[in-house]
């Protein structure tokens, strides 16, 4: 009886530390039926930033693993439908000025000031015209403190989290 109570103890502290707060900052985008993707092109990681380089390998590898589990297939060489991007604030808040792309915000966005030191932002972007259409926000996902162990975890937790807000399974 008593490991049958540890044990549901466990899943449910388990279930609460994955917990990532996630904001939405568009309405609900049709998800077309081919759901091809490919990341937009960015510039390489530059030499000496091992923690970027780091976190950026994991939420790349998150978002490929969580977007193909919902049958989204990943493009190199034909037209996809989305263009992926994303920002970590890992040491400081990023403005959202800085990262408001020249087709505009989505017109229901909710214009925020800046996102904290911490937050993960995934934006969708409509391949055929350029146009940030989506915009998902993972608060509290990046902590100095954390282990590499534990970066990767609530990098996953956090990916998963925002892509089920964009493509729920």
């Amino acid at each position: 009886m008593r490991a049958r109570i540890a044990l549901a103890l466990l899943v449910v502290l388990g279930a609460a530390c994955a917990y990532v707060p996630v904001d939405v900052e568009s309405d609900a985008v049709a998800v077309s039926r081919s759901r091809t993707w490919t990341w937009l092109p960015r510039p390489p990681v530059a030499h000496g930033e091992a923690a970027f380089a780091l976190v950026d390998e994991r939420v790349r590898a998150a978002v490929e693993r969580d977007l193909a589990a919902r049958r989204f297939k990943k493009v190199e060489k034909e037209r996809p439908d989305y263009l992926l991007t994303y920002y970590a604030a890992l040491d400081k808040p990023i403005e959202s000025a800085a990262i408001t792309y020249a087709a505009g915000v989505p017109m229901t966005a909710k214009l925020v000031p800046s996102y904290p030191q911490g937050s993960l932002v995934i934006d969708v972007l409509d391949a055929k015209t350029g146009k940030l259409i989506w915009r998902g926000v993972g608060r509290r996902v990046f902590d100095a403190k954390q282990t590499p162990e534990e970066r990767k975890e609530r990098i996953d937790d956090a990916v998963a989290s925002v892509v089920d807000e964009f493509a729920p399974s």
